[in-house]
């Protein structure tokens, strides 16, 4: 439904919501909305982000960095890399030697320790990709 509007209104709904403004007819009127998004701090982004780009492109940087004391390369990999297990197909995606799957953070930090090449990391990935899928393939 539409809702009518007037200047200091605020509007709060569920981001779950299938929400459209409708078609504006009017005339000699200039609108300006802002929108605030704010997440649950128990919800998921709505945001599609290609998280297993991000850490292969970034990866041949934090080789170089990983010896710098001064640089927190935990920030990087957090802000990049997907660091919640979950969905996962656990069929596919086994929680070893803990209660989780291992995440793409924990893939990242595994390949910057032991100091794998580029190309194993974007193997190790696209294979974890497989595991986590949770249609049939």
């Amino acid at each position: 439904m539409q809702l009518p509007l007037a200047k200091g209104d605020a509007v709060f709904f569920n981001p779950a919501l299938f929400h459209a403004a409708g078609s504006n007819h009017s005339t000699g009127i200039f609108r300006m909305a802002n929108l605030l998004q704010i997440s649950s701090a128990f919800g998921r982004a709505m945001e599609s982000v290609d998280r297993v780009r991000m850490a292969v492109t970034l990866y041949p940087v934090l080789r170089t960095l990983r010896q710098d004391d001064a640089f927190d390369l935990d920030n990087v990999i957090a802000a990049s890399a997907e660091g919640y297990a979950f969905p996962t197909n656990l069929d596919r995606d086994r929680p070893i030697g803990g209660l989780a799957p291992q995440t793409q953070a924990d893939l990242v930090r595994q390949a910057l320790a032991e100091d794998w090449p580029d190309i194993r990391l974007q193997q190790a990935l696209d294979e974890h990709s497989v595991r986590r899928r949770t249609d049939d393939i």
